[in-house]
């Protein structure tokens, strides 16, 4: 009797263990969401839709002209790359054959910007962006045009060369 007794144990204990298999452990990989970025491209001048549009990675100049339509027929394209890529808001200029316009500015906001946006600013070197950058972290924010002028490697003439492609705020 006690052999069938630990008989049936045994069986009971042998099918637990094949019908209840133990589960498996999960691991959770936990990623944090990228955060999205947006870049703004407002493509203005001689095109059939201008306008701004959004893209949400890099893009190409001629990808963006892509959106804003055709070219019109006086459109100057001499002194655009379709090729360079877009990273950062922008606006794009095509300038018409039949008009003398200037290409507008795009202004540069000198207590935000970082090392790469400002040395787009015609004038500003590498040295003279990376001293703003350390002279605006030790100092604060401008809070005008002519404080840039205590900035190291900025003298006046350079002030006037950058002042038309800057703001503060």
């Amino acid at each position: 009797m006690k052999q069938k007794i630990a008989t049936v144990i045994l069986i009971v204990i042998v099918l637990w263990i094949v019908l209840f298999p133990r589960g498996e452990e999960t691991h959770t990989i936990d990623l944090e969401a990228t955060p999205l970025t947006i870049i703004q491209v407002e493509i203005i001048g001689a095109v059939e839709f201008p306008g701004t549009y959004h893209f949400f990675k890099e893009v190409s100049i001629g990808d963006a002209l892509l959106l804003a339509g055709k070219l019109l027929e006086d459109a100057d394209m001499s002194m655009i790359m379709r090729s360079e890529v877009i990273t950062r808001n922008r606006q794009i200029f095509i300038p018409s054959l039949n008009q003398d316009v200037e290409e507008p500015k795009v202004l540069v906001n000198v207590n935000l910007a970082s090392f790469k946006e400002l040395i787009t600013i015609p004038g500003m070197t590498e040295t003279r962006a990376a001293s703003l950058i350390i002279y605006r972290e030790a100092h604060g924010d401008f809070l005008h045009v002519d404080e840039l002028i205590n900035v190291k490697n900025i003298g006046i003439s350079t002030l006037e060369k950058i002042k038309p492609y800057i703001k503060l705020g």
